[in-house]
């Protein structure tokens, strides 16, 4: 017996849970999200948007109208969270983010060396998604 199959790029399971196809995207999105990490250098800022739509956004959106009911409406769901994580590499404050990675004390400034809890912190993404008018996966699939 066949657990699952891919159809037109759709990973269709034997219950329909969609569960096979979600790791699926997850897989290739988190793929996709290293890639532009490697190249965001080499390209210039402009074209950020459009390097999004092409290698991110265009594998989020395939099919979203027939698997997409499994997306809830919360924040700590797994494409979402992937989602945010590509936005701020292209369209976050990098400096700020490259700030808190030095987490040695005696690289940090004097006063700054202890690590509390803003340390910890991710940037805000709702924003950027405002900003630059993106649609969340939830929204994606509500507005198709």
């Amino acid at each position: 017996k066949v657990k699952d199959t891919k159809f037109l790029g759709i990973v269709i399971d034997s219950k329909l849970n969609w569960a096979a196809h979600m790791h699926y995207i997850r897989k290739k999105l988190r793929s996709m999200t290293g890639a532009i990490c490697r190249i965001r250098h080499s390209i210039p800022g402009e074209l950020y948007l459009k390097i999004y739509n092409a290698l991110f956004e265009s594998h989020l959106s395939y099919g979203i109208s027939v698997w997409g009911v499994v997306l809830k409406e919360r924040s700590n769901d797994s494409l979402f969270i992937t989602q945010k994580h590509c936005i701020r590499i292209l369209f976050g404050d990098l400096d700020s983010y490259l700030d808190k990675q030095s987490t040695c004390a005696r690289t940090r400034p004097y006063g700054m060396q202890k690590l509390d809890h803003k340390h910890f912190e991710k940037e805000h993404t709702k924003p950027i998604f405002n900003r630059l008018k993106i649609l969340t996966a939830q929204k994606r699939k509500k507005y198709r």
